[in-house]
């Protein structure tokens, strides 16, 4: 099976559009390897790559970037279509992993492949917003609500990339398989 690319432009054409080829910053204060740097010069290209990085070379004209800066990050554990259900097995009393595998099987059983997509884009935004700039997705979403299969067996998988492609966040898409439930447990009746 081959699957399509996830690198966008989408995200980073609103960025560094094509009439803005090359664009230079002025970090006031940029994490370098180990060491907090001045006024660093950022040289980035229209794709959005740095291309060329100068501690303390930053000249007039650049454009500021205002206090202290860091580089992205990777964000290598995510379940994106959790984050909808946010606060919805959260409560007061006795709860475990358990009674919040119950809640998410039947969040589960409402989601269609364009609410994954939608909620996926959505929480790749944030995750771009806060300064995560890759994605590692454990994704074991690979059925339609009560059971079955997709026509196409990689639907979902499909709309994590094409989410993934809409925000702008590089992606490290990992299908997986959840048969156990702990150490030598089985999941109960809820495959």
């Amino acid at each position: 099976m081959t699957w399509e690319g996830t690198e966008s432009m989408t995200h980073k054409e609103q960025m560094f559009p094509t009439a803005t080829p090359r664009r230079v910053f002025r970090f006031e204060r940029l994490l370098v390897g180990d060491r907090w740097e001045r006024d660093v010069r950022v040289d980035v290209d229209a794709t959005g790559r740095i291309v060329a990085l100068d501690p303390g070379g930053a000249p007039d004209g650049c454009e500021p970037v205002a206090g202290w800066a860091v580089p992205g990050v990777p964000n290598v554990h995510s379940h994106s279509f959790q984050r909808a259900m946010a606060g919805l097995a959260e409560g007061r009393g006795p709860d475990s992993f358990w009674s919040w595998r119950d809640v998410m099987y039947s969040f589960l059983e409402r989601l269609t492949p364009d609410d994954v997509e939608a909620i996926t884009a959505q929480l790749y935004v944030e995750m771009l917003k806060a300064g995560f700039t890759c994605v590692g997705e454990f994704h074991y979403l690979h059925h339609p609500p009560g059971g079955g299969r997709y026509d196409d067996r990689a639907e979902m998988s499909r709309r994590i990339l094409a989410a993934a492609r809409t925000a702008g966040i590089g992606l490290v898409h990992m299908p997986v398989v959840y048969e156990r439930g702990g150490f030598g447990g089985e999941m109960g009746k809820k495959k």
